[in-house]
């Protein structure tokens, strides 16, 4: 099996200070048949609003002997609004998950060295499955999941899994309580040295991401001189005074200097690194209130998954917040793949869940239940439409889904919501 470093096409990514190649292959060009959210009315307070109306009315209505009721859900919460205590908490069940011994199959996966590392191991293992497709939402919702269990049942965790609202810090990311290495964060920005930018190559495209405000490994904090195990390391960001062609890394796969793919097996053996991180100004401004609002105004899921990763086209002013948050951090965010690997990327996710949420909120009859798109990146090659019958898988992370299994966050196994 061979897993692509970066899952990039059509038009993801794409935007001001963003370049891409031509694509020739069919099934690679960008959708231009569903149509951009409509601009209707709708503000991301007031639909918020309703959401969290829509839950508590469902969960009065059930008894205590649901397994979901209002008296056992978990209400997760925005990071900045934590106590301190909580937050520690929170990274203490982190660094417990570094500690504890993996449960990947040492023959899979030779790389592994914590409970952590299977996370990013599963992520790796199912990214092309995963990614700007119809199992995008689905499949980070039950992970995130699976991920807070881990955390509460094998590392002491007391609360429900934090978020980050990108709307509240898209101004200054590195001075928030997420990033601002105190030591009730997740670390610093990464060390600054003056880079240009960095360039990521796959699937016949070229992608030039704008330099960031760090780029070395992050120093400060709770997660300073943290290591990453798992993944390939992507290519250097260019000095600032040239602009060389990114250096090809161990494990990669070039084709008239276009890299293609990487080996599953290469990126499940040990390449220890530490965490980095370039936080981007660029791409936190496409984080903000109104970016929210613009994807939460559509009307069917086929848009939302499309929208939300910036391959519906032509439309210059699509925001693509989940692309926007991973990029906005930068270094390790830049890797599809191995994003796991910064403890950062489960509160990027917290948020991304939330915005599904809200929008299954405001029309549940339909929206609940409701998926759309293949199964592959792209519908590169073209495949089957996801159903409520598929069946996701998790690795190590966790048991397998059905994809109907993980449409609400009070049914089934989850039982959540949030503040």
């Amino acid at each position: 099996m061979k897993i692509a470093p970066f899952i990039v096409a059509g038009g993801l990514l794409l935007g001001q200070g963003i370049q891409a190649a031509p694509i020739d292959a069919p099934g690679a060009t960008p959708d231009s048949t569903t149509p951009k959210p409509p601009n209707l009315p709708g503000s991301f307070e007031a639909m918020d609003a309703k959401y969290k109306a829509y839950v508590k009315s469902e969960l009065r209505k059930r008894s205590k002997s649901s397994p979901c009721n209002q008296f056992t859900v978990h209400t997760r919460r925005e990071w900045g609004g934590m106590a301190k205590s909580e937050r520690k908490n929170y990274i203490n069940a982190v660094k417990c998950l570094v500690k504890n011994p993996p449960k990947s199959d040492k023959k899979v996966v030779p790389g592994a060295r914590s409970r952590f590392d299977d996370f990013l191991a599963s992520h790796i293992q199912q990214a092309y499955n995963i990614h700007v497709n119809g199992n995008l939402f689905a499949w980070h919702r039950a992970f995130l999941w699976e991920y807070e269990q881990a955390l509460r049942n094998e590392c002491g965790y007391k609360g429900a899994h934090p978020y980050w609202d990108w709307t509240k810090y898209y101004l200054d990311p590195a001075s928030s309580p997420i990033f601002d290495g105190s030591d009730y964060s997740l670390g610093s920005n990464g060390e600054y040295f003056p880079h240009g930018a960095t360039v990521i190559e796959a699937f016949g495209l070229t992608l030039t991401l704008p330099p960031g405000t760090g780029g070395g490994p992050v120093f400060k904090g709770p997660f300073a001189n943290f290591t990453v195990n798992l993944g390939i390391p992507l290519p250097d960001p260019q000095p600032v005074e040239g602009r060389a062609p990114p250096i090809p890394s161990s494990g990669r796969i070039s084709v008239n200097n276009t890299v293609l793919y990487v080996d599953a097996k290469s990126g499940l053996e040990y390449n220890p690194r530490p965490l980095t991180r370039d936080i981007s100004l660029f791409w936190s401004n496409q984080t903000k209130t109104s970016d929210v609002e613009y994807l939460l105004n559509c009307q069917d899921m086929e848009c939302l998954h499309k929208t939300a990763d910036g391959w519906i086209t032509p439309d210059p002013q699509q925001p693509r917040l989940h692309a926007a948050g991973h990029l906005t951090i930068g270094g390790l965010e830049n890797d599809q793949f191995a994003s796991p690997g910064d403890p950062a990327f489960y509160l990027h996710h917290g948020m991304f869940d939330r915005v599904w949420a809200i929008w299954q909120a405001q029309d549940p009859g339909t929206r609940t239940y409701q998926v759309a798109g293949t199964k592959t990146p792209f519908n590169r090659p073209p495949s089957a439409n996801v159903t409520l019958d598929d069946i996701l898988r998790f690795e190590a992370a966790g048991p397998d889904y059905r994809m109907r299994d993980i449409q609400s966050a009070i049914d089934g196994k989850f039982c959540y919501m949030y503040e």
